[in-house]
This record gives C-alpha cells, structure tokens and sequence, in this order.
C-alpha cells in the first residue's frame, strides 16, 4: 500500500515539476524575444515611430530674418530712382537740339553702336563718329568744361556740363584739344573744342570720336553717370 502510493506521488510530483519548467522556459524565450525587438532607451508609440530616432533626426535650419537695409542703402536705393533715365530727360535732350559734334558729318553717316559689347564686357554706352584725323569736334550744345582728363581707354577727353547741370556730354579719343579749351571754359553750341584722333584704345588710325551722353549720379559728376543713347537724339537733324 505504501509503495503504491510513493509511486503515485513522485509520478504527480514529476508531472508538476515538468509543467512549471515548461512554463519557465517559455516564459524566458518571449522575454528574450522581446529584449531583442526593443533596443535600451527606445520607445515606439502607437504610429510605430521610434522617438529615440526622432530625436536624433536632424532638425530643418532656422531662418535668419534679412537685415534691415542701412540708411547708407536706403540712399543708394533713392539715389539710383532719381537718377533713372526717363522718357522726361529724352525730352529735355531733345528739346536741346544737339549738334552732330564732328564737322562735316551728316545724319546719314551716323551708326548706332550704343549696345555694342566692348572689352572686358563692358557694354559701348556711346556712339563712334568716324573722320579723317584732325576734323574739327563741335560742341553739341551750349555749356561748360567741367573737366579735361586723359584716360587710358578714351586718351584725351573733354567732359562737356549742360546748362541744367544735369547732364554731361562726353568726348573721346581726341587728338588735341582746340586753343583756349581749359576747365571752367563756357561753350556755345557749334564752337570747336578739340580735333578728332586715335589716343586711348581706339586702335592706331581708327580715327573717329567717342560721343556719349550721361545723367551723372552724384552732383556735380562728370563721370559714370547713367547712360542715354545719343543716337535718336542726333539722328533728328
């Protein structure tokens, strides 16, 4: 009686042990499982987005407001609307009634050559008057010589004031002045002022004279100022 019952309980006692090491090592594998979904320090949320990723993501740049402009801009700004060339100031050149600036040279002859491209892309802004060499330059309307200057691209040069003290008359390439030509000279229109030449980058024996016509900038001004095309403006005699 007391062998039959030892047997039948070490049979229980092994049946329950064998089941709670079942459940043990099952218990183990889903942890281990689960141990190797999930890295440290991670949590997903309910869209599957890992937040320790987000958080190392690169955030977008910010955006640096633009300074505002100086007053030293705001100027410039003013100063570049002002000086603007309008249909007013071809108005007023054309009212001049300008004189073709090279003795003997008809309408005819005149070429546009105010958008042709020059060295080191510069853009011509001026007009070329050909004519044998020493063929008198006329001034092309009354004013005043605001300055004379030799320049290594125009050689000799008269810089020519309107009367409005709006506008310069340019002349270039010259081969001398005309006697009694100096700074402060007052000019009336057809008066001689210089004779026609090759100096600066004309090229040896490309006679002809370099006009243009300009709204300076800055008062008083005699160079870089806006450019007009003189073209139309002579073209009308």
């Amino acid at each position: 009686m007391k062998r039959s019952f030892m047997r039948s309980f070490i049979r229980r006692y092994k049946f329950v042990l064998l089941f709670w090491a079942c459940l043990f090592l099952a218990a183990a594998i889903m942890l281990s499982r689960h141990n190797g979904s999930m890295p440290r320090n991670s949590v997903t949320n309910s869209s599957g987005t890992d937040s320790a990723t987000r958080s190392n993501a690169k955030a977008p740049p910010k955006m640096e407001p633009l300074p505002a402009p100086s007053q030293s801009d705001k100027a410039a700004e003013e100063a570049d609307v002002a000086n603007a060339i309008t249909s007013a100031d071809v108005h007023y050149l054309a009212s001049r009634n300008l004189l073709i600036p090279v003795q003997g040279v008809a309408a005819s002859q005149l070429r546009d050559t105010f958008n042709q491209a020059r060295s080191e892309a510069r853009r011509h802004d001026a007009i070329d008057i050909s004519a044998p060499q020493g063929t008198p330059v006329l001034a092309a309307s009354d004013g005043s010589v605001i300055k004379l200057f030799q320049s290594d691209k125009g050689g000799v040069t008269l810089y020519e004031l309107d009367p409005s003290s709006r506008y310069v008359y340019y002349y270039a390439h010259l081969m001398r002045y005309a006697d009694g030509i100096a700074e402060g000279t007052q000019l009336r229109r057809g008066d001689v002022i210089a004779y026609v030449g090759d100096t600066g980058n004309a090229g040896a024996g490309n006679y002809h004279l370099h006009f243009a016509i300009s709204k300076p900038i800055s008062p008083h001004g005699w160079s870089g100022g806006n450019p007009i095309n003189p073209y139309p403006l002579l073209m009308r005699k």
